[in-house]
């Protein structure tokens, strides 16, 4: 009688099991098709941003090579088109990949200026202050004393450090100022005369030379606008593309 019942009853179920087992294999269908083409998607996303910081690291250090080469040489090219030649020879390559060639181009009149400071010279009378510029433009000296007044000319590298005939003292409050026309990104001398003093400061105002990277690697490029002088490179812009 036992076994009797218990058939009766897989009987009764049979037709229950049928329509769940049915049911669970179609939300698997539903479930695992969007989760596939997820994973797909997820795949390409992952391979296209990769894609994207291997340029973009690229780039990035095409334009840091220049600025090193800037560093080494402010008067790096006068050129206003752009040009690969002043930056070479370049790396062969970089994060695995052939060396992207950077381009530079001179930037005529920019107006960029860098600070030098000049030890002051001990001791009074005549001493003559070496600085060098990297672009045409207007250096502006400014220069404070312990005493007495001051005397200022601009002279050619190699001239003798000897004051001009006839040349006047500077005049107004400390700290003087004195502003002479630079022709060209050149190494000068500027000249300080005093008469009693033992002690001063030198602030110089000197014209920076403006250039600008581009840098082409992929599908993406950027821009970036350098100021080179003897104290240093900054970047002035980047636009990335």
């Amino acid at each position: 009688m036992r076994h009797k019942r218990s058939a009766a009853r897989l009987r009764e179920s049979s037709g229950q099991a049928l329509p769940i087992a049915v049911g669970a294999l179609a939300l698997g269908a539903i479930l695992m098709t969007p989760l596939l083409l997820g994973a797909g998607t997820n795949a390409s996303s992952t391979n296209l941003i990769g894609s994207h910081t291997r340029e973009r690291y690229s780039i990035d250090a095409a334009i840091e090579w220049s600025g090193w080469r800037l560093l080494s040489n402010p008067l790096l090219t006068a050129v206003t088109s752009f040009t690969t030649t002043p930056l070479l020879p370049l790396p062969a390559t970089v994060n695995g990949a052939p060396f992207p060639a950077p381009e530079i181009r001179f930037v005529a009149g920019a107006g960029a200026v860098e600070a030098q400071d000049p030890a002051w010279q001990g001791g009074g009378g005549d001493a003559c202050y070496t600085f060098s510029a990297s672009d045409a433009g207007t250096l502006s000296a400014r220069i404070s004393v312990d005493s007495g007044q001051v005397w200022v000319a601009l002279l050619a590298a190699g001239a003798p450090c000897t004051r001009p005939p006839g040349l006047s003292p500077l005049s107004g409050a400390m700290p003087f100022g004195a502003d002479f026309v630079l022709p060209a990104g050149a190494t000068y001398k500027l000249l300080i005369g005093v008469d009693t003093a033992t002690t001063g400061t030198i602030g110089l105002s000197v014209p920076a030379a403006t250039y600008e990277i581009r840098s082409i690697t992929g599908s993406r490029s950027a821009v970036a606008r350098l100021v080179a002088g003897y104290s240093g490179v900054r970047v002035a812009s980047w636009q990335l593309n």
